[in-house]
């Protein structure tokens, strides 16, 4: 085994995987990164003896297997830590949203990232030691309304983490859940719509209008950046007394604390008013 622990990160071309590859190997961590593209990739990376750019696209098996084994020969052995970031988001009301367009959302969003626990796991349980970091969002407490498959793939996410946490608990293995609020990076630009409002038309424009400056208030009232998440990442590889979900920014800490403390419809209107929705009606008349 190496002597410095080394860790995979997936979606690490930008945003909060580019960030927490930075982080990483400032505290002394070796990283594989695992990229969609590595020549694009390698411009926002740095050039460290301990970083090697694999191609590893999630939602590719052939891919996944390969970045991994790649990853476990940069570590001279199993891997310490996985952190598993690519994800990206779908923006639709549920009445239209394109299912083929979700299913793909779910391909990257879950299913790659358990591809990529698949191919690692095995490796850390025989080691008998590792963690295994999602980075996951507030959104897999609540659901912004035109956002629902993007929420779903987060709440599976969470479902899977949870399972996961108490099957590898016995061989030394953790698992945590990072979940970030409004995070300023260019995520939202990688947004999709889909349905009636990738053409702007439908029932449903009126509601998005609404959202729209809701979204750059928070973003603007209670943004976190991705080397903050980077942060939280870094610290939940290294301190075992990281609880299973870590909240990052205000945002996630108050919403998370109102989901608690209120009942389903009490919560609704809370949301809505969070994000400056007051002329869409709530059906339950909150």
């Amino acid at each position: 085994m190496s002597a410095a622990p080394t860790a995979l990160v997936t979606g690490a071309a930008r945003g909060i995987g580019q960030a927490t590859c930075h982080a990483l190997l400032g505290a002394g961590w070796r990283v594989v990164a695992g990229v969609r593209d590595v020549d694009v990739a390698r411009a926002g990376l740095p050039d460290h003896p301990g970083l090697a750019v694999v191609a590893l696209d999630v939602t590719d098996g052939e891919q996944v297997r390969t970045g991994v084994a790649a990853a476990e020969t940069h570590a001279d052995g199993p891997l310490a830590a996985v952190v598993n970031n690519a994800g990206w988001a779908l923006l639709g009301a549920v009445e239209d949203v394109d299912l083929d367009q979700a299913r793909d959302m779910f391909e990257t969003n879950l299913f790659g990232a358990a591809a990529v626990l698949q191919a690692a796991v095995p490796g850390m349980r025989r080691a008998g030691a590792g963690v295994v970091v999602n980075v996951s969002s507030i959104g897999a407490r609540l659901t912004n309304p035109l956002l629902g498959m993007y929420h779903a793939s987060k709440y599976a996410l969470t479902a899977v983490s949870e399972a996961l946490a108490v099957e590898v608990a016995p061989f030394g293995i953790r698992v945590v859940c990072i979940e970030p609020g409004m995070v300023d990076t260019e995520f939202p630009k990688a947004t999709t719509p889909t349905g009636a409002l990738a053409t702007g038309d439908g029932p449903y424009v009126p509601l998005l209008d609404e959202l729209r400056p809701g979204f750059g208030e928070w973003r603007t009232r209670h943004a976190v950046s991705a080397d903050d998440v980077a942060v939280a990442v870094l610290g939940a590889l290294t301190d075992p007394a990281t609880p299973f979900r870590v909240e990052i920014g205000d945002d996630a800490r108050l919403l998370a604390d109102a989901r608690g403390r209120l009942d389903d419809r009490a919560f609704r209107a809370e949301l809505l008013t969070f994000l400056g929705i007051t002329r869409w009606a709530d059906p339950d008349g909150a």
